[in-house]
């Protein structure tokens, strides 16, 4: 008699790992994020020394770009991710946000732009490019994670672990990032390193993004009232004449 038989497809591994919320699905995306990271930063402000707006908006699209594909192709539920303990991300977005905006508004001040441009660059400096960096340098390594744990933090266990192994890929990222300036190759990346933890709290504690965004948005807004000549927090560093620095 002939041996009953199972038919195993031949794709079934393949299917499992390419799951969107696997491990190595997620983490592939993190690679990709950080190549992006890396490359924009140091192509365009330290090898092509591009003026910082038109330098922004290639940063912009790119984060963007990256982001929309994201969600795309993993099928991110955003209605989902934005309503999880909004009201708790917000809350101490409030309270991370006031120390953040006091910290820079405690430094000296610095010469800025007058008139419409300085307008414009309270949002394109200041808010845009602050959300911007919270999608790559807090958002995108917090759900990746969040979402390679099965959504599922019902144990202190699971809780600790998603905190854990988020902080370790916010703090990667930011170091990616940084060092594609040339300023942060010089003098260390400790500042934004301790900078983007703090702003990351609201998420990695809530696992909703909004305290974080609007925490990034803040303080870029307040350096460029305050700060707008900083060698630390508005990378590339430009002057309120307009002249450029080396980034």
């Amino acid at each position: 008699m002939e041996a009953s038989r199972v038919h195993v497809p031949h794709s079934l591994g393949a299917h499992r790992s390419a799951h969107p919320e696997s491990w190595s699905t997620q983490l592939g995306w993190f690679g990709a994020a950080a190549v992006i990271g890396f490359a924009v930063p140091y192509l365009g402000s330290s090898v092509l020394d591009l003026r910082h707006d038109v330098y922004l908006a290639i940063y912009f699209a790119s984060v963007l770009a990256l982001c929309v594909a994201y969600v795309g192709s993993t099928g991110l539920d955003l209605r989902t991710t934005l309503s999880r303990h909004w009201k708790l991300s917000s809350m101490l977005g409030l309270v991370f946000g006031i120390a953040l905006v006091r910290n820079v508004f405690s430094e000296d001040a610095t010469s800025r732009p007058d008139g419409a441009y300085f307008v414009f660059e309270l949002i394109w400096r200041g808010g845009i490019y602050g959300a911007i960096d919270a999608l790559l340098l807090t958002v995108l390594p917090c759900l990746i994670v969040y979402r390679s744990l099965g959504g599922r933090l019902a144990t202190w266990r699971r809780r600790l672990a998603y905190f854990g192994a988020s902080l370790a890929l916010v703090m990667t990222m930011t170091a990616v990032y940084h060092l594609g300036y040339s300023q942060y190759r010089e003098d260390g990346i400790g500042a934004p390193e301790t900078g983007n933890t703090i702003i990351s709290m609201p998420m990695l504690l809530t696992t909703n993004p909004i305290g974080s965004v609007v925490d990034h948005a803040a303080m870029h807004i307040s350096a460029v009232a305050h700060n707008y000549e900083t060698e630390v927090r508005l990378p590339p560093p430009t002057k309120a004449d307009g002249t450029e620095r080396p980034g």
